[in-house]
C-alpha cells in the first residue's frame, strides 16, 4: 500500500486544476461558490417573544470557516405562532454579538385577525465574516404588539450554515 502526497495537479500544459493548501481542503481552480463544510442545528422549545427588545430563539449554530474569502450560506427555517387579535413578529440573524440581517418591521409575520398563526418561516443570508476563527450564528424575534413564540407546541426550528469557498 502506498501515500502518494501532493498539493498540486497539473493538466499536460502545466496548466493547475486542483490544489490543496495540506489542511483536507481541496481547491479547484475552475470555478468559484463549492460548498465546503455543512453545521445544521435544530430547537424545538418554544421560546415567548415579547414587544421590547429582541428575544434568542435557542436556535444557533457554529462553523469555523477554512480561509477568510469564505462566505457563510445562513439557511433557517423557523417555526413561529402568533397569538390572534394582533400580533406581528419580526426576525433577525446575528453572527457572535453583531446584528447582520433584520427583516422590517412585522415582516416575518403579521396576524390582524383574532384567529392563532403557526407557521415554517425562511431566511436565506449570505454572509462574509473574513473570518477562520469560530463564528457562531443564531436568531432572535421581537413581538411588535401582543403575543408570539418560536418553537411553539415543540416545533422545530432548523439552521443550516454552509461554508461557500471563493
Amino acid at each position: 500500500m502506498s501515500i502518494l502526497k501532493v498539493n498540486t495537479i497539473q493538466d499536460k500544459g502545466g496548466n493547475t486544476i486542483i490544489s490543496s493548501d495540506g489542511s483536507g481542503v481541496i481547491t479547484p481552480s475552475f470555478g468559484v461558490g463549492k460548498i465546503g463544510q455543512v453545521v445544521q442545528s435544530s430547537h424545538s422549545t418554544a421560546v415567548t417573544l415579547n414587544t421590547s427588545s429582541f428575544v434568542d430563539s435557542g436556535l444557533t449554530a457554529s462553523i469555523t470557516p477554512s480561509a477568510t474569502s469564505s462566505k457563510i450560506l445562513v439557511s433557517v427555517v423557523q417555526s413561529i405562532y402568533l397569538d390572534g387579535g394582533g400580533a406581528g413578529i419580526t426576525l433577525r440573524v446575528v453572527r457572535d454579538s453583531t446584528t447582520v440581517f433584520t427583516q422590517p418591521v412585522n415582516y416575518a409575520r403579521y396576524q390582524p385577525s383574532s384567529s392563532n398563526d403557526r407557521i415554517f418561516y425562511p431566511i436565506e443570508y449570505l454572509d462574509s465574516p473574513s473570518s477562520t476563527s469560530a463564528i457562531t450564528y443564531k436568531t432572535q424575534g421581537i413581538c411588535a404588539f401582543n403575543t408570539g413564540k418560536v418553537q411553539h407546541d415543540s416545533i422545530t426550528s432548523t439552521i443550516t450554515l454552509m461554508e461557500v469557498l471563493a
